[in-house]
């Protein structure tokens, strides 16, 4: 049975700023970025290999400005499933089975900020790629700067933390690292499997799309592609102020998915090694 998360009252002095938050989330990632310089492989599967990919297949656009947009945003939808919600699947995974996830949580953090400190440095890495990849979108191959940044950055945050929520619950069924292929096959084919993610938009029945596009990738294209080009996927242009009212039912959703994601987190979460 799964361990209810807790937070625990330090019992440092109040000015120590090892009892702060903002303190340990940083320790937390500097621990993450430093297991990621010594372990190289890692590094170029999970920094490396999906930022080249993603420049590829961006690169195989027909040179429109629409269909290029979406191509930009399918690709960013696939990257944030396999290296938030796949890597980071493996990487609570392997924490809990090393010890690393029982020995920090002897100490002063709580389980929200371990959590969430344990998954800082896979996000900030998707975040980084996915600058990246618009910077080569807009300078190389002409594609318009976003109309909206913030409302892409909303999306990309609740996406992400979407995904690491959804890993750490998924992670309880994965024994080792290497058995997380197999333990987010299903997921991953789920988060996938929204009109805009890896299928183009039109290609299932209207009323398939529809129901399909309650899935946390749908919201989170259409977020995507309002933002960058600020018109509707019907071709309805949209000034700036009315792009966020455009997004308001994508936000919602997302929202609900994020909530949904946490419980499922905290329901599931295993902080114990498993043993069969």
């Amino acid at each position: 049975m799964s361990e209810t998360m807790t937070t625990r009252t330090p019992t440092t002095a109040p000015g120590d700023r090892a009892t702060r938050p903002f303190w340990q989330m940083t320790a937390l990632l500097k621990m993450e970025l430093l297991a990621l310089r010594r372990n190289w492989t890692a590094t170029a599967m999970s920094a490396c290999s999906p930022l080249i990919i993603a420049i590829l297949l961006v690169s195989s656009y027909a040179g429109q400005t629409v269909p290029g947009v979406r191509r930009v945003v399918s690709v960013t939808t696939l990257v944030m499933v396999f290296l938030v919600h796949h890597h980071l699947t493996t990487v609570y995974a392997s924490r809990r089975q090393e010890l690393v996830l029982k020995r920090l949580r002897a100490g002063l953090a709580s389980d929200r900020t371990i959590l969430l400190g344990t998954a800082s440095s896979t996000i900030l890495m998707f975040l980084a790629q996915f600058v990246v990849l618009a910077c080569y979108a807009v300078a190389v191959l002409g594609l318009p700067a976003p109309t909206n940044p913030l409302v892409i950055a909303v999306a990309l945050l609740l996406g992400s933390a979407i995904m690491a929520a959804f890993s750490a619950a998924l992670s309880a069924v994965t024994r080792t690292s290497e058995a997380a292929m197999l333990t987010t096959l299903p997921t991953v084919v789920i988060f996938l499997a929204t009109p805009g993610a890896m299928l183009p938009l039109g290609a299932l029945p209207e009323s398939l799309e529809r129901v399909l596009w309650f899935l946390p990738s749908g919201p989170f294209t259409e977020m995507m592609r309002v933002g960058w080009l600020a018109h509707t996927d019907e071709g309805q242009a949209l000034a700036l102020a009315e792009t966020f009212v455009a997004v308001l039912p994508s936000l919602g959703v997302l929202l609900a998915w994020l909530v949904v994601s946490l419980l499922v987190a905290r329901r599931y979460f295993r902080w114990e090694p498993r043993h069969r």
